[in-house]
């Protein structure tokens, strides 16, 4: 009873899963990650695992309309767009695409892009963030996606689309990245009363 009462505080923390007329597993443990301007490869690091990234595809390319607006330049100026495997220990845990002005990063290949591509940014090119957009949302990944993050059909994943802009606020590039839901936990920390100062507005008129 007291072995019972132990496998079912854990299956109740989500560290364990009972199996019908299998047993009981040892869950894998999500990876946390701090909504701020760090590198995939950075978590990686921090959490003990060693970042891999595996090109899917690199083409330069004049930007469409919706990719000029996002990155605000004219259209068909030459953009560098790239889809990347990233890897934790070996473990696929998103696939992301990217885009940034060729202008901004010239000579960029695919053979540049087995490492962090922030760290490439500031030591080849003295590109730095200075902050960042980013919207969240739940998706059911198409099946192309799913084969590359080896999950099934039914579960779901998180869709970060990103825009990374330098201390100016010019927009540096931006990123469209699909996390396995089971292996990704994100965390903000916020702080300050949203609407302090239309509320002293307010009461000041």
């Amino acid at each position: 009873m007291t072995v019972r009462s132990a496998t079912d505080a854990l299956i109740a923390e989500g560290l364990v899963a009972r199996r019908h007329g299998s047993g009981t597993y040892v869950l894998p443990q999500p990876i946390l990650r701090f909504l701020g301007l760090t590198s995939f490869s950075q978590d990686m690091r921090e959490r003990g695992l060693v970042p891999g990234s595996r090109t899917l595809g690199f083409a330069t390319e004049p930007a469409d309309g919706p990719t000029a607006a996002d990155l605000r330049i004219p259209v068909d100026t030459p953009v560098h767009r790239f889809t990347r495997l990233r890897l934790g220990s070996g473990e696929p845990m998103a696939v992301e695409t990217v885009c940034i002005p060729e202008v901004l990063a010239p000579g960029l290949g695919a053979a540049d892009l087995d490492g962090s591509l922030y760290e490439l940014l500031a030591s080849r090119y003295r590109l730095e963030m200075g902050s960042a957009s980013v919207a969240i949302e739940p998706v059911l990944p198409d099946a192309s996606t799913r084969r590359l993050l080896g999950i099934p059909d039914e579960q779901a994943c998180l869709r970060l689309r990103m825009t990374d802009l330098d201390a100016r606020g010019k927009v540096i590039m931006t990123a469209d990245c699909v996390y396995r839901g089971d292996r990704y936990q994100l965390r903000a920390d916020v702080r300050g009363p949203a609407f302090a100062a239309s509320v002293g507005a307010r009461r000041a008129g």
